[in-house]
């Protein structure tokens, strides 16, 4: 028997162009398109920055058989009617920030964070299937009450990245790359980097590179740079283009991440793609990911972080090793393991809808 060819629309609280979740849904698209597969991809708010390819979700009018994946990355409530319509429905939970991290800073995104995890429960119950990118993130939709879940990994296509380059050369660079926001503590990447500098490598360069959550925090981690490490030694860059971030993964000797809450973490598979080491907190879906490539620090002191940071940039055998078993790790994340997970789940709920 063969396979249906499915129409399915995707579904998003938000969409912009730098946006992760925005960037997996097209990532999807493009495997529907492959597929031979149909569909729109719809959001409740889209950035006016954003050329195309997703329509307002007022304008969503599926067909009966039509499938519905929904993202689900934040409360947004017009996407509860969505639960109301007879079609079978995927959701795919890219995990919601506890709200406790943005209300210093954006008390809106913590209401929506607050929300978002408080009606989880209602919506699992209200699909199909719920997946998660991550185990750690099905393990929270089965507590939320999910009757059935499975995993779908981020998809990461190494073919769409430049080829890693030779070892990096000049001061030794200490990279991060994700949003800029409380949650993922850029603040102690700051202070971790500043006992490095101080006590190792006093010529060493910070690169911050994502898309702050707003001004304000921005701000306040370009004040926090200045005020440990002076003018010119900490960049925050932001909206660069894949051929510049492609240049700032080829230039780090280490990769740093200290988030405090992270569903999957997909800049570590893109660190281990340029060969750069990676250093991380083992929280939420990192570990995961990470597996045996990394190195997983849980000593909450900034000292052994830094001594962590020295001995990946000096010791060449260490970083031999992390290289070699980054590149295995990446195999377990191949952008065709994820496309048969999305694909078999899929085909699952449209024929349990039939």
């Amino acid at each position: 028997m063969s396979e249906p060819r499915l129409v399915v629309h995707q579904v998003l609280s938000g969409a912009g162009p730098v946006d992760a979740v925005t960037a997996q849904a097209r990532g999807f698209r493009n495997l529907f398109s492959r597929w031979g597969w149909g569909g729109h991809d719809y959001a409740e708010h889209i950035d006016p920055r954003l050329n195309g390819g997703v329509r307002q979700l007022r304008h969503l009018s599926p067909g009966p058989e039509d499938v519905l994946l929904l993202h689900y990355s934040a409360y947004a409530p017009k996407l509860r009617a969505v639960l109301g319509l007879p079609n079978p429905k995927l959701l795919l939970s890219h995990n919601v920030t506890p709200a406790r991290w943005f209300w210093d800073y954006d008390p809106r995104t913590a209401v929506r964070c607050a929300l978002g995890r408080r009606h989880l429960s209602s919506f699992v119950k209200g699909v199909q299937l719920a997946a998660g990118v991550s185990a750690y993130n099905a393990e929270e939709l089965r507590n939320a009450g999910a009757p059935q879940t499975t995993v779908i990994p981020l998809l990461f296509d190494e073919s769409a990245w430049g080829k890693p380059g030779a070892e990096p050369s000049g001061p030794p660079t200490v990279l991060f790359v994700g949003r800029l926001t409380p949650h993922k503590r850029q603040d102690e990447v700051i202070r971790a980097f500043e006992l490095y500098r101080r006590h190792r490598a006093p010529d060493a360069r910070l690169v911050l590179v994502g898309e702050p959550l707003n001004r304000p925090y921005l701000t306040a981690l370009g004040q926090l740079a200045l005020d440990l490490c002076g003018e010119g030694v900490v960049s925050i860059e932001s909206s660069l283009s894949p051929e510049r971030l492609t240049e700032r993964y080829r230039g780090a000797h280490v990769f740093l991440c200290l988030s405090e809450h992270e569903g999957f973490c997909l800049p570590v598979l893109e660190a281990y793609h340029f060969g750069v080491p990676v250093i991380a907190r083992p929280v939420g879906g990192v570990p995961e990911v990470a597996g045996d490539a990394a190195l997983l620090v849980e000593d909450d002191d900034l000292g052994v972080v830094a001594e962590l940071i020295h001995l990946a940039v000096t010791d060449a055998e260490l970083r031999a090793e992390l290289r070699q078993r980054g590149r295995q790790r990446l195999r377990h994340f191949s952008a065709e393991h994820t496309a048969g997970a999305l694909r078999q789940a899929l085909v699952s709920v449209a024929s349990a809808g039939a």
